[in-house]
């Protein structure tokens, strides 16, 4: 966009240098105005890259994916694209959960599955990775809008809920049986849940929930009077 609205302006140039009649120019610098400030909003949003069929294990810059297929030249994992086939539950997109997300993304895990009931606040800007215009925000929204712009790669889902609610469980317990995205998967529909969560009760949730569904989670949170890992 950045190219063709440049393109614009000098046109307009050209334009206002080959008219005779001055009384046209004023017309001419509106829109050259107009023009400037479309190509200052265009610089301002951020540039999504497109998506990446295959991981390559190419070492060039334009490689997302080159630093973390080195794992594989290097022997240490054998197929480092089977990561695409993981899906990953965080409930919680607090100061633990939201860097795992972060990190997850980054690595390029296939499906990321978000949960959390509140808002962003400008009180977060300290250590998450909300931005401060994303306050109001659900935090489950701002993450997928974040994590997006990160790698468009990772399937992203959202869950703004109360786990601890009743109604709030019961999506919970349905999106992790969920299997459409590896339907032929034996089990619940993710491979991990991790408990990023800030409170007993909401830990107490997560372990029920992977108890019944026999399903694999780690515990990893924090509140003002324990941290447990």
């Amino acid at each position: 966009m950045e190219v063709e609205l440049k393109e614009m302006l000098d046109d307009l140039l050209s334009l206002r240098q080959s008219l005779s009649d001055p009384s046209l120019h004023a017309s001419i610098d509106k829109l050259q105005l107009r023009v400037d400030r479309l190509t200052h909003l265009a610089k301002s949003v951020p540039v999504r890259r497109s998506k990446v069929k295959d991981m390559s294990a190419e070492v060039v810059d334009s490689n997302p994916y080159s630093r973390l297929m080195a794992l594989q030249r290097m022997g240490i994992v054998e197929n480092y694209e089977r990561i695409r086939e993981f899906s990953v539950a965080v409930v919680g997109i607090g100061g633990v959960g939201s860097v795992a997300a972060e990190m997850l993304t980054r690595c390029g895990i296939g499906r990321l599955l978000l949960y959390d009931y509140d808002k962003v606040e400008l009180a977060n800007m300290n250590r998450l990775f909300f931005r401060p215009e994303q306050v109001g925000m659900t935090k489950t929204d701002a993450a997928v809008q974040t994590l997006s712009d990160i790698n468009p790669d990772v399937v992203l889902e959202s869950y703004t809920l109360n786990i601890t609610t009743v109604q709030g469980f019961e999506t919970f317990m349905s999106s992790l049986k969920s299997k459409t995205f590896r339907p032929s998967t034996e089990g619940s529909g993710v491979d991990l849940v991790l408990s990023c969560v800030d409170n007993y009760e909401a830990r107490m949730v997560v372990n029920q929930a992977c108890n019944e569904l026999n399903q694999a989670w780690m515990e990893s949170g924090k509140n003002l009077f324990f941290i447990s890992y």
